[in-house]
C-alpha cells in the first residue's frame, strides 16, 4: 500500500495539490488577498529598522547628540510596532482561512462518502476512513494555515531583504546566497524520507482506528469469549508499531531544522568573514555590515523555519493522496438520463436478469423472469445463498442490474431518478442499523415533520408502542451505538415502525422478523397488510409459516426461480418449497415437545 502510494507521488507535486486546493481558498479570495496583503507590509515595513540602525551608526561615527538617537530609536520603534500590528493581522486572516477551507474539504468529503456505493464500502475499513477525515484533513488545515503563510512570508521577505542587502554590498550578499542551493538539496533528500515516513504513519493510525473501532462495536462479542486479554496485547502491538513509525518520523523530522541551522551558520560566518575584510579595506562602513548582519538574521528564522514548513507540505501532500482516495472514488450506482418517478403504480417487473456482484464471475440471480403487479404481496424463500436478498440490493440500487433487466412501473430502473426512485421504497434489511438518536427521531428518521401521533401509530402497527412505554423515558429513551441497548427483535419492530411511518408504494422486507416470535410477528403481518393494502410489498423470510397468505410465494435455488405460486399450490407441487415447509413444521414440534 505504501509503495504504491510513493509511486503515485512521484506524479503528484505540491503544486498539483495546490492546484486542487486553490478553488476552496478562492471561496474567500478577499481574505486570502488581505492575508497576504499584510504579510507583504510586514516584511517591507519590517525592512525599514536595519535601515535606521545604520545611518544611526554611521551617525554615531562623526557625532553624538541624544534627541537625534532618540529620534532614530523612535522610528525603530514605531516601524517595529506596525511589522508587529500587520504580522498579527496576517496569522488572523490567513489562519481563519484554512479553517474555513478545512471546513468546506470536510463537507465535500462527507458529501462524496454519502455518494459511494455498498461495494466501495467494502472494500475500506471504518477506521481508516475516520483517520482520512481527521488526522490527513489536519495535514491539509496546516498546509493551508501556516505552510502557505510561512511560504508567502519567507518569499516576500527573501525579495526585500535581498534587495536591501544588494544595495549595500552585491558581492557579500552573493556570498550570503551561496548556501540556498545546499539548502535545497538537503530539502529534497530529507523530504522524500520525511514522505515515506508519514506514510507509514498514517497507515498505522488507520489500522488502530479500525482496530479501536471494531473492539467498541464487537465489546459483547470479546467479553463474551473472554478475549480482552488477547484483544489488549494485539492493540498494545499496533499502537507500538506506531510508536516506533512515529520516532522514525520525528527523528527525521528533527534532523531538517538543524541542517537548515548548520547551513545558515556556515553563511553566518562567511558574512563575518569577508565583511570584516571588506570594513577594513573601506569599501563598506560599519553601518553597513550592521545593517548587512540585521537583514541576515531577518533571514535566518525563515530559513530554518524552512525545514518545518517543507515538512508541513511534504506530509500534506501525503495526506492529500489518502484524501483523494475518497475524492476520486469512482461511484458506480450513477445516473443516467434519468427522470422522475412520479404517481407510483408499483409495478415491478424482473425480465431475463443474471446477476453477478462487482470483482466476482460467479453469478447469484440467473434468468429471472418475474412480474410483480401493483398491490401484491410477494413473498421469497429459499436456502441460504440463494440470491433472495440480491433482489432486494438490485430494486434499492445498492448494485446496478444489467440494462433492461429490471423495471419498476414499466421503466428501466436505470432511467429512473436514483432519490425519487429510493423515496418510493420503504427498506428494511436484514442488518436493521439504529442511531444512536431518541426511539422517536430513529422511527421518523427519514420523515420530515413527523407529528408524535403518526410516530406512535407507526410503533403501534409494528407492535412495538407498549415495549416503548414501559422504558424509563419513552420515546425519548436515547439508544446506544446501533441501538445495543435495546433487543434484537425491538431492534426489527423499531425498522419496521420507521419504514410504516414512510407509507411507501413499493415495502421490501428482507428477513426482518426473524428475531420476532411468532404470535409478535402475525399482529405485525396483520397489520402490515392492513397498510400496505393497495400498495406492493416483496418480503424475503425463511419462516414459511409467516408467508402462508401471500399472493405468490417465489421460490428460489441456486440463484433461478425454482417454483412459484400460492401456498397451497406449492404444497400439491411436492418440490422444494413442500419440503422446506415439512422440514421446519418437523422444527416446530420438536421445539415444542422439549
Amino acid at each position: 500500500m505504501i509503495a504504491s502510494l510513493l509511486e503515485t507521488h512521484r506524479r503528484t507535486s505540491i503544486l498539483e495539490m495546490m492546484r486542487y486546493l486553490w478553488p476552496y481558498m478562492m471561496r474567500y479570495k478577499k481574505k486570502v488577498f488581505f492575508g497576504f496583503l499584510f504579510i507583504g507590509l510586514s516584511n517591507f515595513i519590517g525592512i525599514v529598522p536595519p535601515a535606521i540602525v545604520k545611518n544611526a551608526i554611521d551617525y554615531i561615527k562623526d557625532t553624538v547628540e541624544i534627541n537625534q538617537l532618540l529620534k532614530f530609536a523612535g522610528l525603530i520603534i514605531v516601524f517595529t510596532a506596525l511589522s508587529g500590528f500587520f504580522r498579527f493581522l496576517m496569522r488572523r486572516t490567513v489562519i481563519v482561512v484554512s479553517r474555513l477551507v478545512e471546513n468546506d474539504l470536510r463537507n465535500a468529503l462527507f458529501k462524496k462518502l454519502q455518494s459511494l456505493d455498498r461495494n466501495w464500502y467494502q472494500h475500506n475499513n471504518t477506521g481508516d476512513i475516520m483517520s482520512r477525515l481527521t488526522n490527513d484533513l489536519n495535514a491539509i488545515r496546516a498546509v493551508l494555515g501556516p505552510g502557505v503563510m510561512y511560504t508567502v512570508n519567507l518569499v516576500t521577505m527573501f525579495i526585500f531583504v535581498t534587495v536591501m542587502m544588494f544595495n549595500i554590498s552585491p558581492l557579500m550578499t552573493l556570498i550570503a546566497l551561496l548556501p540556498v542551493p545546499v539548502m535545497g538539496i538537503v530539502v529534497n533528500r530529507i523530504g522524500a524520507v520525511i514522505h515515506k515516513r508519514y506514510l507509514a504513519v498514517q497507515e498505522q493510525f488507520a489500522r488502530i482506528s479500525t482496530k479501536a473501532q471494531e473492539n467498541l462495536s464487537g465489546m459483547r462479542i470479546i467479553k463474551s469469549y473472554v478475549l480482552e486479554d488477547s484483544e489488549l496485547n494485539h492493540f498494545n502491538e499496533l499502537n507500538d508499531d506506531y510508536i516506533k513509525k512515529n520516532m522514525a518520523h520525528a527523528r527525521v523530522q528533527a534532523a531538517f531544522q538543524p541542517s537548515m541551522m548548520l547551513i545558515v551558520g556556515i553563511g553566518s560566518a562567511l558574512i563575518l568573514l569577508f565583511g570584516g575584510k571588506l570594513i577594513i579595506s573601506g569599501v563598506i562602513t560599519l553601518g553597513d555590515f550592521v545593517a548587512f548582519t540585521l537583514y541576515m538574521g531577518m533571514l535566518i528564522w525563515p530559513s530554518i523555519a524552512l525545514g518545518w514548513v517543507m515538512g508541513i507540505f511534504l506530509q500534506g501532500t501525503a495526506a492529500f493522496k489518502r484524501l483523494q482516495g475518497i475524492y476520486n472514488a469512482n461511484v458506480d450506482i450513477e445516473e443516467r438520463d434519468s427522470q422522475l418517478l412520479e404517481k407510483v403504480d408499483g409495478k415491478i417487473q424482473f425480465m431475463n436478469l443474471t446477476f453477478s456482484y462487482p470483482q466476482t464471475d460467479l453469478n447469484v440471480l440467473n434468468d429471472i423472469q418475474l412480474d410483480i403487479h401493483s398491490g401484491e404481496i410477494i413473498a421469497v424463500v429459499g436456502r441460504t445463498g440463494a440470491g433472495k436478498s440480491s433482489l432486494m440490493h438490485l430494486l434499492t440500487r445498492e448494485f446496478d442490474a444489467p440494462a433492461k433487466s429490471v423495471f419498476v412501473d414499466g421503466r428501466d430502473i436505470l432511467d429512473i431518478e436514483l432519490e425519487s426512485l429510493r423515496a418510493a421504497i420503504g427498506y428494511i434489511p436484514q442488518d436493521t442499523f439504529l442511531f444512536s438518536e431518541t426511539i422517536r427521531d430513529n422511527i421518523a428518521f427519514g420523515v420530515n415533520g413527523a407529528s408524535n401521533e403518526e410516530i406512535e401509530w407507526a410503533a403501534k402497527m409494528a407492535q412495538i408502542h407498549d415495549s416503548i412505554l414501559d422504558l424509563p423515558d419513552g420515546y425519548d429513551t436515547m439508544l446506544g451505538e446501533r441501538g445495543i441497548n435495546v433487543s434484537g427483535g425491538q431492534k426489527q419492530r423499531l425498522a419496521i415502525a420507521r419504514a410504516i411511518l414512510k407509507q411507501p408504494r413499493i415495502l421490501l422486507l428482507d428477513d426482518a422478523l426473524s428475531a420476532v416470535d411468532t404470535i409478535t410477528e402475525e399482529a405485525i403481518l396483520n397489520n402490515l397488510r392492513e397498510v400496505m393494502k393497495g400498495k406492493t410489498c416483496l418480503w424475503v423470510s425463511h419462516r414459511i409459516s409467516s408467508i402462508k397468505g401471500a399472493d405468490k410465494i417465489i421460490v428460489l435455488e441456486q440463484g433461478k426461480i425454482e417454483e412459484q405460486g400460492t401456498h397451497e399450490d406449492l404444497l400439491l407441487n411436492n418440490g422444494l418449497y413442500a419440503n422446506l415447509y415439512e422440514k421446519q413444521k418437523l422444527e416446530e414440534t420438536l421445539e415444542l415437545t422439549e
